[in-house]
């Protein structure tokens, strides 16, 4: 194994959701290690700006085709593909001269035909999933491969938090809903949302439903939601920390997830949840443990959950214990110590 191996990064994305945000709290957490790594990023994407301050890293910003980024990523010792197309990259660098290489996924979208990215899994080094939902699809689609699951991690955004008093006091007197993801219906089924507020509004007013995020489906959903006074949208927010230490209970209604790494951040300040049982959300909440799976697209069903955990401050209690007692095993060290050990595998195979 090289003394001071380079670790190469491949993440293609234009945007910055949960993939990227992932690729970012593994570099840091490795360059606290030490570790020599180099990012390989979209051009005028937005994870390279973001990962800019990281001590030790050398970022190149590519092309978004995998041709270009092969060649961006050569000469490193071992190389991660964080995405789709960082899948092709990593492939193509790897062959010449022959180096590591690993792959993790973290969609639960069904494999399409594609011969190309057949060969791909085949010839990777190693494959993750995070959640055990993605490694059964992948070794279903690609028998004979074995897949590693690493589960992502939250931000370790509670650790050194202080609730931000006046957004406290904004909402005195109410009992706070909370959501955090990308507004997007046929992913994160946010419309869920807006339905229960809109069943709640007359029976439960001292409900208050937030919804932190921007996405494709904004616009459109505050027209759906024009009048609910019980309701409201954040937009885009640097601070998900405060949202969050405001928030009394989580709610995460997607009708399809690879794992949910928000879910994780909810965790870690100890919010109890309720979220859609689908994909690979049921590795996170444990129903009636840490929290409640419901359907997806069933308002009733939610406003029921949101209101069994409320009105029972035993169950709520536990809950909000198993999730602080839990949120350590998903830490940026905890998801750093798996891939170390992945990466100290491989390079000993070289």
């Amino acid at each position: 194994m090289p003394a001071s191996p380079l670790l190469c990064h491949v993440n293609l994305a234009s945007d910055y959701r949960g993939g990227e945000r992932q690729t970012q709290l593994l570099i840091e957490e490795l360059a606290k290690r030490g570790y020599r790594q180099r990012l390989v990023a979209r051009r005028n994407g937005k994870l390279a700006p973001r990962c800019s301050s990281v001590t030790g890293l050398e970022i190149v910003e590519s092309a978004s085709q995998p041709l270009a980024a092969a060649w961006a990523a050569h000469g490193a010792d071992l190389l991660h593909a964080h995405e789709a197309r960082g899948i092709y990259a990593c492939w193509l660098a790897a062959r010449l001269p022959r180096v590591p290489w690993l792959l993790t996924r973290r969609v639960d979208n069904p494999f399409k035909s594609s011969p190309l990215r057949d060969r791909a899994y085949r010839r990777a080094s190693a494959v993750v999933g995070v959640s055990r939902t993605i490694a059964e699809q992948i070794q279903a689609s690609y028998p004979g491969v074995r897949c590693t699951v690493i589960a992502d991690a939250h931000a370790d955004l509670a650790s050194a938090h202080r609730t931000p008093e006046a957004l406290r006091a904004r909402f005195a007197g109410k009992t706070v809903v909370g959501h955090v993801g990308a507004l997007d219906h046929a992913h994160k089924g946010q419309g869920t949302i807006i339905e229960m507020a809109r069943l709640a509004r007359d029976q439960h007013p001292q409900l208050h439903f937030v919804l932190v995020g921007d996405g494709r489906d904004e616009t459109t959903f505050r027209a759906s939601a024009a009048g609910l006074d019980n309701l409201e949208f954040t937009g885009f927010v640097d601070n998900i920390d405060d949202w969050l230490s405001v928030f009394d209970l989580f709610v995460f209604p997607s009708l399809h997830e690879g794992l949910g790494s928000t879910l994780l951040d909810a965790m870690s300040f100890g919010l109890p949840l309720v979220a859609s049982n689908v994909g690979g959300i049921p590795d996170i909440v444990v129903d009636k443990v840490n929290g409640l799976l419901i359907e997806p697209e069933r308002p009733e069903e939610l406003l029921t959950a949101v209101l069994t955990l409320l009105q029972d401050d035993n169950l709520y209690a536990s809950m909000r214990a198993a999730n602080l007692s839990q949120a350590d095993a998903y830490s940026p060290v905890a998801m750093a110590d798996r891939y170390e050990a992945l990466y100290r595998k491989l390079l000993r195979m070289r």
